[in-house]
C-alpha cells in the first residue's frame, strides 16, 4: 500500500514542479541575493532545533526542525513521519500521531503533564510553551518506552530553553532572543531568555509575546482566528559535584484568541506553572525527583470574537434571542515523579513511581440573564499513581533489548451538580410537568447526583522492544506493547449534553458515562533503518488494536435528547461509550545527498482508523501525505524548497458527522492539495541567524481536513463546513544568541 502511495505522490510532485518550474526558479535568485556574504561559516551557525540522528543504533527519537513561522508549537508535528496537528485555533493545536490525538497521547512540557486547560482543551499541552521559548520538541518514534510515561498513542516532550552553566569558573551573562513577523495574519512574536550563570549556579528570566489578527485565505478572511499570548517566568539552578537542583516558575496569559472550530472562543487564560527537581549521579546509581504544579483559570465566550448563535427557540429568558453563553473554568494539578537508574546484570534498570492529582470545575452562565447557570463540572477529580520498571541492555554489539512494565491505579470522583432549569422544577414542580425542558434537566441532575460516581481503575502496561544491527548499514527494529488509558473526567462526568469533549471539534453535544472502562491498546511495530552513506531510508509498519475504545454513539435517553434539541442546538447528541477500534498503517523517512551541497529529504505517512464493532471510520484521522524537501547548503546559508502533498480524505466517520439534523458538521470528503514552501536561513555570524520564507507560495486554496468545522456565523465558509487553510504567508525571523 505505501509504495503505491509514494509512487502516486512522487508522480504528482514531478508534474507539479514541471508546471511551476519557472515560478520556482524565479523565486530562488531573490532568496539567494538576500543571503549576501556571511560573516562566518556554516559550522558556526545557530541551530534552533537540531535533528537527532535517525540511523544511530539506539536512536529512535525525532526532533523536527523549525523551518517556518510556527507560533503554535504543535504544528511542528507535520515534520514527523506519522505526525500531524488538529488545528482548533491559532494557539490551540493538538498533536496527532498515527491517527491518535488529545488525551490518548503522552504530551509533556519539561517532563510535566499539563492537560488541556478547560473542558474543551482550548489550551492543549503545547499551548503552554511558545515556539520561541522551546529548545526542542522530541517525539519518541513508534512504541514508546515505559519510562516515558503513559499514553496509548505515543510520547512527545517539549523542552524549555535554559542557559548553560559556565565552564570557565566566572559569572557570565547569556541570552537567546528572537523576533519574527508573518504576513498572513499580521502577526509578530518576541521572545527572550536572559541569564547569569557560573560553574555552579544559574539564574534567568524568560518572556515572550505573540500577537496576530485573523488570517487571510484565497477565499477571504477567516474570522475569529486572531490571537494574543504573553508569558514570563524565572528559573534558578544549582549544582555541586554529583548533585543538581532546579526551580522554574512560569506565568502565562492568553487573551481574545479564536477557536473557530469550537463553539466558543478564548476570553482569557491565566496560568501559573512551577516545577522543582533534584538529581544526583553517583558511580553506582542515579536518582531524580521532580515535583510540579499548575493552576489554570480560564474564561470562554461565544459572543466576544464572533456573533452569538441562536440555537434555541424556548420561550424562557436564557434562550430568547441570541443565545450568549460564557464559561468560567478552573483546573488545579499536582504531579511528582521519582526514579532510580542502577546497573543490573548486563544492562541498566530504571524504576520508580509517578503520581498526579487534578481537580476541575466549569460553570456556564448567560451574560444577558444573570440567574442562569449550569454546573458543567463540579470538583471533578482524577488521581493516578504508577509504579514502573524498565530494563535495557546492549546484549552484544548487534542486539539491543528493552523490557518494561507499569501498574497504575486511577481514581476518579466528582461532586453534585445543579442547573437553573432544574431549580425551576424544585421551586414549582407543577408548572414543569414531564415533557418540558426544565423537567428533563431536573431528571438528568437527579439521576447523576444519585449515581455512584466514584471509580477506580487498575491498569497494567508492558513494552518489549528490540533493535538488531544486521549489517553496518541496516538496523532492524521490532516492538510489542500493551497500553491502557482511563477515561478523562469529561468522558465520565459530562452530565448534561454540551460540547465539552477535549476539543474533538465534531459539532456534536455529548454526555458522559461514569462506568466507562479504560481503553486497552495492543500495539505491534516493525521497522528498518538503512543508511547507505549518501542516502537513507527508514520504513515503519504498525498495527494497533484498541479494546473498549471510547467513542461517541447515538443517545437513546429521551431526557438527554430533549435537553440537547430544545436548549443546546443538537437534536442528535452522542454519549461516550466503550467500543472496539483499530489503527494501522505505515510511515517512511528517506533522503539522499545528491551532491556536495544539494540534499533531498522526504516523509510519507499513511494511517487508517476503523471501528471494529460496526462498519465505520474513526473521526479526524489525518489523510495520507508526502513531504519532499530539496535543500541547498551554501557558504553560510541554506535554501529549502518544500512540496507538501495531501491526499483526499474520504474515510469519514458517519457516527460523528453523517447527521443532516445537525448543521454544525458535514459528511463531506476533503480534496487533496499541493502546497509549495520556500525557506532561507542566513547565518550572519556565530551569534545571529536570519530566517525568511514564503509558505503556500502560490496561494493555493484548500481545506485542511484536521482544521475542524466552522462554527463562526458570517465566516468565509458556511457553518459546518471545513475551514480553509491559510493563504500565502511571507515571514521573517531573526535570532541573536550570546
Amino acid at each position: 500500500m505505501l509504495p503505491t502511495i509514494i509512487y502516486t505522490f512522487a508522480t504528482r510532485v514531478v508534474c507539479l514542479w514541471a508546471r511551476q518550474a519557472t515560478k520556482l526558479l524565479s523565486s530562488l535568485p531573490l532568496l539567494l541575493m538576500m543571503a549576501g556574504n556571511p560573516a562566518h561559516a556554516v559550522e558556526q551557525a545557530i541551530e534552533e532545533i537540531t535533528v537527532l540522528g535517525r540511523q544511530d543504533f539506539l536512536e529512535t527519537k525525532f526532533t523536527p526542525s523549525r523551518n517556518g513561522s510556527n507560533v503554535d508549537s504543535a504544528k511542528l508535528m507535520a515534520q514527523v513521519p506519522g505526525g500531524a496537528a488538529n488545528n482548533n485555533g491559532p494557539l490551540s493545536g493538538q498533536i496527532q500521531y498515527r491517527g491518535m490525538f488529545g488525551p490518548r497521547l503522552n504530551v509533556r512540557v519539561d517532563g510535566m503533564l499539563i492537560l488541556g486547560g478547560g473542558p474543551n482543551w482550548m489550551a492543549p499541552p503545547l499551548h503552554h510553551i511558545p515556539a520561541g521559548l522551546m529548545e526542542e520538541l522530541v517525539i519518541e518514534q513508534g512504541v514508546s518506552s515505559i519510562a516515558s510515561g503513559g499514553g496509548i498513542g505515543g510520547s512527545v516532550t517539549a523542552y524549555w530553553k535554559k542557559p548553560h552553566y559556565s565552564t570557565n569558573g566566572n559569572w557570565q551573562f547569556t541570552g537567546d532572543t528572537e523576533a519574527s513577523f508573518s504576513s498572513v495574519d499580521d502577526g509578530n512574536s518576541l521572545s527572550a531568555v536572559l541569564g547569569m550563570s557560573s560553574n555552579d549556579q544559574r539564574l534567568f528570566v524568560i518572556g515572550s509575546r505573540d500577537e496576530g489578527d485573523d488570517y487571510e485565505t484565497p477565499g477571504g478572511t477567516t474570522q475569529a482566528t486572531g490571537y494574543e499570548r504573553g508569558i514570563y517566568g524565572i528559573g534558578y539552578g544549582f549544582q555541586s559535584g554529583e548533585h543538581e537542583f532546579d526551580f522554574d516558575f512560569r506565568r502565562l496569559e492568553t487573551d481574545d484568541t479564536g477557536t473557530p472550530s469550537l463553539p466558543m472562543g478564548i476570553d482569557w487564560f491565566y496560568t501559573d506553572i512551577w516545577k522543582a527537581s533534584y538529581r544526583t549521579n553517583r558511580e553506582a546509581f542515579s536518582f531524580e525527583l521532580m515535583v510540579y504544579g499548575s493552576d489554570i483559570d480560564h474564561g470562554m465566550t461565544n459572543s466576544k470574537l464572533r456573533q452569538a448563535p441562536d440555537f434555541s427557540s424556548l420561550p424562557l429568558p436564557p434562550f430568547m434571542g441570541d443565545d450568549k453563553r460564557s464559561v468560567i473554568a478552573k483546573s488545579e494539578e499536582l504531579g511528582y515523579k521519582l526514579s532510580w537508574d542502577v546497573s543490573l546484570g548486563s544492562g541498566s534498570l530504571i524504576a520508580g513511581l509517578e503520581g498526579r492529582n487534578s481537580e476541575h470545575h466549569a460553570n456556564v452562565s448567560d451574560p444577558d440573564f444573570s440567574p442562569f447557570f449550569v454546573n458543567n463540572f463540579n470538583n471533578s477529580k482524577a488521581d493516578s499513581l504508577a509504579l514502573f520498571g524498565q530494563w535495557s541492555s546492549l546484549l552484544n554489539e548487534n542486539w539491543y533489548l528493552e523490557i518494561g512494565a507499569s501498574i497504575t491505579r486511577v481514581t476518579a470522583d466528582t461532586a453534585a451538580v445543579d442547573a437553573f432549569p432544574a431549580r425551576l422544577v424544585d421551586k414549582d414542580p407543577a408548572s414543569w410537568p414531564m415533557g418540558t425542558p426544565p423537567r428533563a434537566v431536573w431528571i438528568l441532575r437527579e439521576a447523576f447526583n444519585r449515581a455512584d460516581l466514584s471509580q477506580t481503575d487498575n491498569n497494567v502496561d508492558w513494552v518489549v522492544k528490540a533493535r538488531y544491527q544486521a549489517t553496518e548499514e541496516l538496523v532492524v527494529e521490532a516492538g510489542l506493547a500493551q497500553r491502557t488509558r482511563s477515561p478523562m473526567y469529561q468522558e465520565r462526568y459530562l452530565w448534561i449534553p454540551l460540547e465539552a469533549n477535549a476539543g474533538l471539534g465534531d459539532g456534536n453535544n455529548y454526555v458522559g458515562d461514569p462506568s466507562l472502562d479504560p481503553e486497552q491498546s495492543l500495539q505491534l511495530e516493525l521497522g528498518l533503518d538503512w543508511d547507505h552513506v549518501s542516502y537513507y531510508v527508514s520504513p515503519r509498519v504498525f498495527y494497533r488494536q484498541v479494546d473498549d475504545f471510547i467513542q461517541g454513539v447515538p443517545v437513546t435517553d429521551m431526557a438527554v435528547i430533549g435537553v440537547s434539541a430544545n436548549a443546546n442546538g443538537d437534536p442528535t447528541p452522542l454519549r461516550f461509550a466503550n467500543r472496539e477500534a483499530k489503527y494501522w498503517g505505515a510511515d517512511l523517512t528517506f533522503g539522499a545527498q545528491l551532491s556536495e551541497k544539494w540534499l533531498l529529504d522526504g516523509i510519507a505517512s499513511y494511517v487508517v482508523g476503523e471501528r471494529e464493532d460496526t462498519s465505520d471510520n474513526l473521526y479526524r484521522v489525518a489523510p495520507s501525505s508526502l513531504r519532499l524537501e530539496l535543500r541547498y547548503e551554501g557558504n553560510g546559508y541554506h535554501v529549502k524548497v518544500q512540496q507538501v502533498l495531501m491526499a483526499k480524505q474520504d474515510d469519514l466517520s458517519a457516527t460523528n458527522t453523517l447527521d443532516p439534523l445537525n448543521r454544525n458538521n458535514s459528511f463531506k470528503q476533503t480534496d487533496g492539495y499541493n502546497v509549495t514552501n520556500v525557506y532561507l536561513s542566513w547565518f550572519i555570524s556565530s551569534n545571529m541567524t536570519f530566517t525568511a520564507g514564503a509558505e503556500n507560495l502560490f496561494d493555493e486554496k484548500y481545506m485542511d481536513h484536521l482544521s475542524g468545522f466552522n462554527r463562526v456565523i458570517g465566516n468565509n465558509v458556511p457553518i459546518g463546513s471545513r475551514l480553509l487553510g491559510a493563504g500565502r504567508n511571507l515571514f521573517g525571523r531573526i535570532q541573536y544568541r550570546w
